[in-house]
């Protein structure tokens, strides 16, 4: 009887470590299937696009940003830099490279910094399409251009951009895996998640001026951290069209360039409101990934402990997999070498250590604090 049970365990512990696997690579396939395109014939960006960029304390962010949208073929109408109440330079870099400089009035109560800013931004604009855009990021000339052909193509009202990650330091080119994750959390790239299920990014959201106005702009979002998923949810409850574009390359970002804590600072703020986006199915699924992830090696290290042989070959075979498969999917999202997915295991463990922080701040009803603003939970957990 011991027998039966024990491997009757060890034929669940498998199972679901298969179905991880599978689940892992049918999302990577569907977030990250890349298809030619090509500008649309007519369609002309300079006369179409305002694009809009919120900045708070971005001076050092802004000359690379900046320097990449002036390079954009065709070029934008315009460029806006909303001036976030900065307390370093940011409004005199953005004025060195001939950008108009927008200043918000002081932040109303019951709004994150940001959307303020963006609305600020979006209200003095005069294209027909507002891209918002953040100031960490850098665009490839042909990105522009690229974006506006899929919203006449696909008939889209809102497009994004998976983003690839610019990884200078150690730590930074071990992260692959946890940027995986979080395509798998949100389902990236799925025609229609359901929810606030979809993986929309605000680093990069271009939108049609009547779609913005029809969903009540930032200000129906005003409270929310998570803005881009709150704005793709609004797109497709208005029987609005949303796309995600994969265009490898084509937009690059360094978050988080300050550090480790940094970056767990911004994922579990990020997280927090997030949470939200996943649903039930978006929990199992993670949940199976993850076990998947992290129970490789785990059975490796037993196996080994133990001596067993036979089972020391399996368990080891099942973790080079595992590595080679997050080296092949890694390679599509940033700068990551093949051989730090060996270390695959360290970014996982943070992936659910900060998805733990999170539950408690959000159970706790703790504040959000981000660049010296504080977010009062129950403005986070407003509908």
């Amino acid at each position: 009887m011991g027998m039966n049970v024990h491997g009757l365990l060890v034929l669940i512990r498998a199972s679901a470590g298969v179905a991880g696997f599978f689940v892992f690579n049918a999302r990577m396939r569907t977030a990250l299937r890349v298809q030619p395109r090509r500008l649309c014939s007519g369609v002309s960006p300079a006369t179409e696009v305002s694009v809009i960029i919120p900045a708070r304390n971005e001076a050092n962010n802004l000359p690379s940003l900046l320097a990449s949208i002036a390079a954009l073929q065709p070029a934008a109408l315009e460029v806006i830099v909303v001036n976030d109440h900065s307390t370093d330079d940011t409004a005199a870099v953005a004025a060195s490279f001939g950008v108009r400089v927008v200043e918000p009035g002081p932040l109303p109560a019951g709004w994150v910094g940001k959307q303020w800013a963006c609305a600020a931004g979006a209200a003095v604009a005069r294209g027909r399409l507002l891209l918002f855009t953040d100031a960490d990021t850098v665009h490839a000339p042909e990105l522009l251009g690229l974006t506006v052909s899929a919203l006449e193509s696909e008939a889209a009202d809102l497009v994004s951009v998976l983003p690839a990650h610019i990884a200078v330091s150690g730590w930074e080119k071990l992260q692959g895996v946890f940027q995986l994750l979080l395509l798998v959390a949100t389902r990236a790239g799925a025609s229609r998640a359901g929810g606030e299920r979809c993986f929309c990014i605000g680093q990069y959201l271009l939108i049609r001026r009547a779609a913005y106005e029809r969903i009540g702009g930032h200000t129906a979002i005003r409270h929310r951290v998570a803005e881009d998923l709150a704005m793709a949810r609004l797109i497709e409850e208005r029987g609005l069209r949303f796309a995600l574009v994969h265009e490898p390359g084509a937009l690059r970002v360094r978050m988080y360039p300050d550090g480790l804590s940094s970056f767990m600072a911004g994922w579990r703020r990020n997280f927090r409101e997030g949470m939200r986006a996943a649903g039930p199915s978006g929990i199992l699924e993670t949940a199976l990934v993850v076990g998947w992830l992290l129970d490789t090696p785990r059975w490796l290290m037993e196996a080994s402990i133990a001596g067993d042989g036979v089972l020391t070959f399996l368990a080891g075979s099942a973790f080079a997999i595992s590595c080679f498969a997050i080296a092949r999917w890694q390679r599509h999202i940033g700068a990551f070498r093949d051989r730090s997915a060996i270390a695959y295991p360290l970014f996982a463990l943070l992936f659910v250590w900060i998805s733990c922080l999170a539950l408690v701040d959000r159970a706790l009803g703790r504040p959000v604090a981000w660049k010296g603003r504080s977010i009062r939970a129950d403005q986070i957990n407003a509908s």
